[in-house]
Protein backbone atom coordinates (compact mmCIF):
# COMPACT_ATOMS: atom_id res chain seq x y z
CA UNK A 1 0.00 0.00 0.00
CA UNK A 2 1.57 3.29 -1.05
CA UNK A 3 1.82 6.07 1.98
CA UNK A 4 -0.29 8.23 0.35
CA UNK A 5 -1.69 9.46 4.22
CA UNK A 6 1.52 10.54 5.13
CA UNK A 7 2.45 14.32 5.45
CA UNK A 8 5.40 14.08 2.38
CA UNK A 9 5.81 16.37 -0.60
CA UNK A 10 3.53 15.49 -3.32
CA UNK A 11 6.89 14.97 -5.80
CA UNK A 12 8.50 12.43 -2.99
CA UNK A 13 5.09 10.74 -2.20
CA UNK A 14 4.66 10.08 -6.23
CA UNK A 15 8.66 9.01 -6.64
CA UNK A 16 7.84 6.23 -3.04
CA UNK A 17 4.87 5.20 -5.12
CA UNK A 18 6.80 4.36 -8.40
CA UNK A 19 9.67 2.74 -6.27
CA UNK A 20 7.14 0.27 -4.48
CA UNK A 21 5.46 -0.12 -7.80
CA UNK A 22 9.03 -1.72 -9.45
CA UNK A 23 9.53 -3.91 -6.29
CA UNK A 24 6.16 -5.67 -7.07
CA UNK A 25 7.89 -6.29 -10.41
CA UNK A 26 9.17 -9.68 -11.90
CA UNK A 27 11.84 -8.33 -13.54
CA UNK A 28 14.95 -7.92 -11.21
CA UNK A 29 17.62 -5.47 -12.45
CA UNK A 30 14.70 -3.01 -12.01
CA UNK A 31 13.89 -4.37 -8.36
CA UNK A 32 17.46 -4.01 -7.96
CA UNK A 33 17.42 -0.40 -9.14
CA UNK A 34 14.63 0.61 -6.69
CA UNK A 35 16.09 -1.03 -3.81
CA UNK A 36 18.81 0.92 -4.51
CA UNK A 37 16.88 4.17 -4.54
CA UNK A 38 15.03 3.52 -1.37
CA UNK A 39 18.53 2.54 0.55
CA UNK A 40 18.78 6.34 -0.68
CA UNK A 41 15.97 7.28 1.04
CA UNK A 42 16.94 5.93 3.80
CA UNK A 43 20.65 7.39 4.20
CA UNK A 44 18.49 10.55 3.56
CA UNK A 45 16.02 10.42 5.91
CA UNK A 46 13.17 11.12 3.20
CA UNK A 47 11.83 7.51 3.76
CA UNK A 48 9.07 7.52 7.36
CA UNK A 49 9.34 4.57 9.72
CA UNK A 50 5.45 4.88 8.90
CA UNK A 51 5.86 3.63 5.58
CA UNK A 52 8.87 0.89 6.14
CA UNK A 53 6.14 -0.65 9.25
CA UNK A 54 3.38 -0.70 6.72
CA UNK A 55 5.55 -1.84 3.86
CA UNK A 56 6.63 -4.91 6.47
CA UNK A 57 2.93 -6.70 5.93
CA UNK A 58 2.92 -6.29 2.09
CA UNK A 59 2.48 -9.64 0.61
CA UNK A 60 4.73 -9.17 -2.12
CA UNK A 61 7.77 -10.92 -0.54
CA UNK A 62 10.65 -8.34 -2.03
CA UNK A 63 8.85 -5.11 -0.65
CA UNK A 64 8.08 -6.89 2.75
CA UNK A 65 11.79 -8.35 2.92
CA UNK A 66 13.16 -5.21 2.16
CA UNK A 67 11.36 -3.31 4.28
CA UNK A 68 11.99 -5.78 7.20
CA UNK A 69 15.81 -5.19 6.56
CA UNK A 70 14.97 -1.30 6.71
CA UNK A 71 13.60 -1.63 9.94
CA UNK A 72 16.76 -3.35 11.53
CA UNK A 73 18.87 -0.44 9.82
CA UNK A 74 16.09 2.12 11.46
CA UNK A 75 16.74 0.14 15.31
CA UNK A 76 13.99 2.37 16.63
CA UNK A 77 11.41 1.47 19.68
CA UNK A 78 8.64 0.57 17.16
CA UNK A 79 10.85 -0.54 14.38
CA UNK A 80 12.14 -3.29 17.14
CA UNK A 81 8.61 -3.82 18.47
CA UNK A 82 7.18 -4.71 14.86
CA UNK A 83 10.22 -7.28 13.84
CA UNK A 84 9.49 -8.84 17.52
CA UNK A 85 5.95 -9.00 16.51
CA UNK A 86 6.95 -10.38 12.96
CA UNK A 87 9.24 -12.99 14.38
CA UNK A 88 6.66 -14.16 16.52
CA UNK A 89 3.70 -14.30 14.00
CA UNK A 90 5.80 -16.02 11.61
CA UNK A 91 7.84 -18.36 13.52
CA UNK A 92 6.19 -21.46 12.17
CA UNK A 93 6.36 -20.01 8.84
CA UNK A 94 8.78 -19.73 5.54
CA UNK A 95 12.03 -20.53 7.63
CA UNK A 96 14.01 -18.02 4.75
CA UNK A 97 11.23 -15.17 5.46
CA UNK A 98 12.35 -16.31 9.40
CA UNK A 99 15.90 -16.26 8.73
CA UNK A 100 15.13 -12.20 7.41
CA UNK A 101 13.47 -11.06 10.31
CA UNK A 102 16.23 -12.33 12.84
CA UNK A 103 18.85 -10.46 11.01
CA UNK A 104 16.85 -7.04 11.22
CA UNK A 105 16.89 -8.31 14.69
CA UNK A 106 20.19 -8.57 14.69
CA UNK A 107 20.89 -5.06 13.06
CA UNK A 108 18.95 -3.18 15.52
CA UNK A 109 21.64 -3.79 17.51
CA UNK A 110 19.13 -3.45 20.93
CA UNK A 111 19.04 -5.64 23.83
CA UNK A 112 15.87 -5.75 23.98
CA UNK A 113 15.68 -8.08 20.48
CA UNK A 114 17.30 -10.70 22.44
CA UNK A 115 14.06 -12.71 23.84
CA UNK A 116 12.91 -12.64 20.65
CA UNK A 117 16.40 -14.34 19.38
CA UNK A 118 16.61 -16.75 22.43
CA UNK A 119 12.95 -17.82 22.39
CA UNK A 120 13.67 -18.79 18.28
CA UNK A 121 16.27 -21.31 19.77
CA UNK A 122 14.06 -22.42 22.43
CA UNK A 123 16.08 -20.61 25.34
CA UNK A 124 14.49 -17.70 28.10
CA UNK A 125 16.73 -15.24 29.62
CA UNK A 126 17.51 -15.60 32.98
CA UNK A 127 16.76 -19.75 33.02
CA UNK A 128 17.72 -20.77 29.89
CA UNK A 129 15.21 -23.54 29.84
CA UNK A 130 13.38 -24.19 26.70
CA UNK A 131 9.79 -22.51 25.55
CA UNK A 132 7.06 -25.01 27.37
CA UNK A 133 7.62 -28.35 25.68
CA UNK A 134 5.67 -30.59 27.60
CA UNK A 135 2.47 -28.69 26.54
CA UNK A 136 3.11 -28.55 22.75
CA UNK A 137 1.71 -31.13 20.38
CA UNK A 138 4.59 -33.59 18.82
CA UNK A 139 3.95 -32.55 15.56
CA UNK A 140 3.87 -28.70 16.61
CA UNK A 141 7.10 -29.54 18.47
CA UNK A 142 8.79 -31.46 16.07
CA UNK A 143 8.37 -28.15 13.43
CA UNK A 144 10.38 -26.12 16.03
CA UNK A 145 12.80 -28.30 16.28
CA UNK A 146 12.97 -28.24 12.37
CA UNK A 147 12.67 -24.63 12.42
CA UNK A 148 15.83 -24.04 15.49
CA UNK A 149 17.97 -26.10 13.40
CA UNK A 150 18.00 -24.03 10.62
CA UNK A 151 18.02 -20.79 12.41
CA UNK A 152 20.91 -21.64 14.78
CA UNK A 153 23.34 -19.89 12.61
CA UNK A 154 21.36 -16.90 11.72
CA UNK A 155 20.30 -16.28 15.37
CA UNK A 156 24.04 -16.87 17.15
CA UNK A 157 25.48 -13.95 14.18
CA UNK A 158 22.37 -11.63 15.33
CA UNK A 159 23.29 -12.23 19.19
CA UNK A 160 26.62 -11.12 18.43
CA UNK A 161 25.69 -7.52 16.86
CA UNK A 162 23.30 -7.04 19.56
CA UNK A 163 26.08 -7.90 21.80
CA UNK A 164 23.87 -8.89 25.39
CA UNK A 165 26.08 -10.38 27.66
CA UNK A 166 23.28 -12.53 29.38
CA UNK A 167 22.25 -13.62 26.24
CA UNK A 168 25.35 -14.56 25.37
CA UNK A 169 25.68 -16.14 28.65
CA UNK A 170 23.14 -18.84 27.95
CA UNK A 171 24.91 -19.98 24.36
CA UNK A 172 27.30 -22.41 26.55
CA UNK A 173 25.63 -25.49 24.92
CA UNK A 174 26.31 -24.36 21.56
CA UNK A 175 30.45 -24.87 22.18
CA UNK A 176 29.34 -28.47 22.07
CA UNK A 177 27.99 -28.34 18.72
CA UNK A 178 28.13 -30.52 15.73
CA UNK A 179 28.66 -27.46 13.27
CA UNK A 180 31.91 -26.28 13.32
CA UNK A 181 30.71 -22.56 12.71
CA UNK A 182 28.28 -22.85 15.34
CA UNK A 183 30.75 -23.42 17.51
CA UNK A 184 32.56 -20.57 15.89
CA UNK A 185 29.56 -17.67 16.14
CA UNK A 186 28.87 -19.07 19.92
CA UNK A 187 33.14 -18.60 20.50
CA UNK A 188 32.53 -14.99 18.93
CA UNK A 189 28.99 -14.50 21.16
CA UNK A 190 31.64 -14.59 24.35
CA UNK A 191 34.83 -12.80 23.46
CA UNK A 192 31.76 -9.74 22.21
CA UNK A 193 30.14 -9.64 25.51
CA UNK A 194 32.75 -11.06 27.46
CA UNK A 195 31.46 -13.73 29.43
CA UNK A 196 34.19 -15.15 31.60
CA UNK A 197 32.23 -18.49 32.79
CA UNK A 198 33.46 -21.11 29.87
CA UNK A 199 37.33 -20.30 29.72
CA UNK A 200 37.91 -24.02 30.89
CA UNK A 201 35.79 -25.24 28.07
CA UNK A 202 37.62 -22.46 25.38
CA UNK A 203 41.04 -23.99 27.03
CA UNK A 204 39.88 -27.52 25.89
CA UNK A 205 38.60 -26.63 22.35
CA UNK A 206 41.85 -24.42 21.95
CA UNK A 207 43.72 -27.88 22.39
CA UNK A 208 41.47 -29.98 20.77
CA UNK A 209 38.76 -29.24 19.09
CA UNK A 210 38.81 -31.10 15.36
CA UNK A 211 38.42 -28.10 13.58
CA UNK A 212 41.09 -25.92 12.93
CA UNK A 213 39.33 -22.38 12.60
CA UNK A 214 37.38 -23.31 15.77
CA UNK A 215 41.05 -24.08 17.78
CA UNK A 216 42.37 -20.88 16.70
CA UNK A 217 39.31 -18.91 17.52
CA UNK A 218 39.24 -20.48 20.69
CA UNK A 219 42.43 -19.74 21.90
CA UNK A 220 41.97 -15.99 20.99
CA UNK A 221 39.41 -15.78 22.84
CA UNK A 222 41.31 -17.13 25.69
CA UNK A 223 43.87 -14.48 25.72
CA UNK A 224 41.05 -11.82 25.55
CA UNK A 225 38.84 -13.25 27.89
CA UNK A 226 41.48 -14.81 30.82
CA UNK A 227 42.15 -12.65 33.68
CA UNK A 228 45.91 -11.41 34.36
CA UNK A 229 47.50 -12.76 36.85
CA UNK A 230 47.29 -10.53 40.08
CA UNK A 231 50.68 -9.10 40.10
CA UNK A 232 49.44 -7.48 36.90
CA UNK A 233 46.30 -6.44 37.39
CA UNK A 234 47.69 -2.65 39.20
Amino acid sequence: TPPMAMKLPRATIEELDGLVEQLTKPDAPLREEATKRLLEYERNGRLPLEALLEFSESENPPLSMYAISALGRNGQPAALKKLIDLAQRHRAGNPLFLAQIVDALGDTHHAGASPMLLGLLGLRTGRGKLFGRKSRKEEEEAALERSRAFLTLPVLRALEKVGDAKAAALLGDYLEHPEPLVRWHAIQNLVRCNVLQFNERLKQMADGDGNALVREAAAIAIERLEPLPPNLNN
